[in-house]
């Protein structure tokens, strides 16, 4: 979110088909508390969505909620990295009823109003026509130190 909000370039390694189980930060936040507020002794619980999203997806979904075009330098798979993970998270459901309730997008469409609050990105505007010239504001105004 923050290299596709300042225009900095992306590495992308592979085909961006490669899958990883995100995960927004509630949901692991709700599961943690809930492995310490039940009676199990020494107990490890998977956390996560429990299903994967693809790298092309992501980044679809980063540029889309941004609003501006990612730089992408795509580069060969990184040797060793597996093509799918994902969160296996039957145990955290069935002993501490734990189930992820943000989807991917909202928690992308979260994350990104955050983002935009804290480093005071406003949304864009639509450009204004002055004695027919163009202008286009600018995307991100700096907050004063």
């Amino acid at each position: 979110i923050d290299r596709v909000s300042r225009g900095v370039e992306l590495q992308q390694y592979g085909d961006g088909s490669s899958s990883r189980d995100y995960t927004y930060i509630d949901d692991i936040v709700d599961g943690v508390v809930r492995s310490i507020d039940r009676p199990h002794k020494y107990e490890v619980f998977n956390l996560g969505k429990g299903s994967g999203t693809s790298l092309k997806e992501f980044i679809d979904l980063v540029q889309k909620h941004v609003g501006r075009d990612a730089v992408i330098r795509i580069l060969p798979d990184q040797p060793g990295d597996v093509p799918y993970t994902c969160a296996d998270v039957a145990k955290a459901r069935k002993m501490l009823g734990y189930e992820s309730s943000v989807d991917f997008e909202e928690g992308i469409r979260r994350t990104v109003a955050w983002y935009n609050s804290v480093h005071g990105v406003k949304k864009p505007q639509q450009s204004v026509a002055v004695n027919a010239l163009t202008i286009a504001p600018s995307m991100v105004e700096l907050k004063s130190s």
